[in-house]
């Protein structure tokens, strides 16, 4: 199993399983495609290796086995297509089930991946997951990743293992993708990391050529129109999104990093230490906009994002963003 990057959330649970200190329940938090479920697995296969010695070894049946998604012992909730989790399908089910002991290996490891999905039922699931946290039987361990820990009670987050996952280097993403799309030419994985920056799932999104690539396309074109100051660029690149929502969202969110990584550039921040899909471009809109107003640019960005989760009608609400944006930067 080829893991890259979070190697102190690594560390930190190999050296608790090696004290003979496992960790029984544990929230993963940080943003999509920092490879929150990855982490999940490999501590199941850690807990889980034959050989115990911190890491999962690769080798053993029961490595073999979870990486192979097979692993009786390894069970991740399913929510339904909207992320939500029905709790007497889904949770229920593990509080009860988490009592019975193991069948192949040593714990039972019950995953429970993007609760900050499941708009509707966070708060019950984790009401509900409470007491199996608070006294987990020793042969069970839990794991919940979401992409912040602030959706977490805190009565849970007092009582897990919180891990953070971070951003690798670009180095490192680059070998990644070599490694795993051998048949993709340099100059795509060069670009798709040039937009997932130390993200490898969204750099794998970009070669996938889903809404975050679409997504890409449209922030840059918007920082572009910014730059130029320029009122039916702005609009036509909202546009481009062509009605459908996930573009849409993907976009003004994308051009929320750009704007605020020019904020952090205006005020003296690393260049060279950006986080958006357009460094160049945010580089550009520092110098054309004040800390002052990027930070308002920012703001108003972050309350359409919210906009489009709420269903707005789309086409109003591109023309009034659009119209927003140039009053701020005219």
């Amino acid at each position: 199993m080829n893991i890259y990057g979070n190697s102190e959330p690594r560390r930190l649970v190999a050296q608790m399983i090696k004290k003979n200190r496992e960790p029984h329940s544990i929230v993963i938090h940080g943003e999509k495609g920092l490879g929150k479920k990855t982490l999940a697995k490999w501590i199941s296969a850690a807990l889980l290796c034959e050989k115990q010695s911190g890491e999962p070894c690769g080798l053993c049946k029961s490595c073999r086995m979870i990486f192979d998604d097979c692993h009786p012992d390894v069970v991740t909730a399913k929510s339904n297509a909207n992320g939500n989790y029905i709790v007497d399908d889904s949770i229920r089910p593990i509080v009860s089930d988490a009592a019975v002991a193991p069948s192949e290996g040593r714990m039972k490891v019950y995953i429970i991946p993007d609760l900050d999905m499941s708009v509707n039922t966070a708060v019950q699931a984790q009401n509900i997951l409470l007491k199996l946290i608070e006294e987990p039987p020793e042969h069970t361990a839990i794991i919940l990743t979401a992409r912040s820990k602030e959706i977490f009670l805190s009565t849970i987050i007092s009582r897990v293992l919180s891990l953070g996952v971070t951003s690798v280097s670009e180095a490192e993403s680059t070998r990644c993708l070599t490694e795993k799309y051998p048949e993709v030419p340099p100059r795509e994985i060069a670009e798709s990391v040039s937009a997932g920056r130390g993200n490898i799932g969204r750099c794998e999104e970009y070669l996938g050529k889903t809404a975050f690539r679409s997504g890409v396309l449209i922030a840059r074109e918007l920082c572009s129109a910014v730059v130029g100051n320029n009122e039916y660029a702005v609009l036509k690149a909202l546009f481009a999104a062509d009605g459908k929502k996930a573009v849409l969202r993907e976009g003004v969110s994308l051009f929320a990093e750009i704007v605020r990584d020019s904020a952090v550039f205006r005020l003296g921040g690393d260049r060279e230490k950006s986080v958006s899909c357009d460094r160049e471009g945010a580089k550009r809109l520092s110098e054309t906009l004040s800390a002052e107003r990027a930070v308002r640019l920012y703001d108003l960005l972050c309350e359409y994002v919210n906009r489009i989760d709420a269903n707005c009608n789309l086409s109003l609400t591109m023309n009034s963003l659009a119209g927003q944006i140039c009053r701020i930067i005219g």
